[in-house]
């Protein structure tokens, strides 16, 4: 089944003890509680780490207007742009309202990227969303401080799982030249050996 955002509404629910809901637009408090905080928790979530799955690249566009001072150009943001990781050229400059500001002519960034689908999303970082967003409403729907803390910890334990997941993929792929095994039979028979 592919994942939605109802489940990790629904996900975060249950860990507070609460019944699943049947949609994000529900109309019932803690649907719309949960539904209310979703988008700041998940775009602060992907923010927050360089997730392989969020990372991506892109050309900018330079801007007609330039800046007041302090840099020759301006360069247009993607407009699902979270946090810039990297540019290239490696060259000083400053994000500021949405644009980036540098003194060369052409710019590409590394960035991590607005994902809204959460079919796009590791299991493990939809959990740690799940948690993080239970802990951020825990205290209105239960009215405990304790579960509040409890959902904290969760979350702390989930956020360490799913950066550790990252952390292991993603890498680059071998050559099909190579690998465990030695070159496979399609290179070897076009090689002739």
């Amino acid at each position: 089944m592919a994942a939605s955002v109802v489940e990790i509404l629904s996900s975060a629910l249950v860990e507070l003890g609460e019944d699943r809901i049947t949609s994000a637009d529900q109309d019932t408090e803690r649907a719309r509680i949960a539904s209310e905080v979703y988008e700041t928790e998940r775009d602060a979530l992907l923010e927050e780490h360089p997730w392989k799955f969020a990372t991506t690249r892109a050309e900018l566009a330079r801007l007609a207007e330039v800046p007041a001072f302090g840099f020759a150009f301006a360069f247009a943001l993607p407009t699902d742009c979270l946090h810039v990781l990297d540019t290239w050229p490696e060259t000083h400059c400053r994000v500021e309202g949405g644009r980036l500001l540098a003194d060369v002519p052409a710019m590409a960034v590394r960035f991590v990227r607005r994902v809204t689908g959460p079919t796009a999303m590791p299991p493990t970082f939809r959990a740690a969303l799940s948690a993080r967003i239970a802990a951020k409403v825990a205290k209105k729907i239960t009215g405990s401080s304790a579960e509040k803390e409890r959902m904290l910890a969760l979350y702390a334990d989930r956020l360490k799982t799913a950066k550790s997941r990252d952390a292991q993929g993603g890498g680059a792929p071998e050559p099909l030249d190579r690998g465990p095994f030695g070159p496979n039979r399609f290179i070897r028979a076009r090689r002739g050996d």
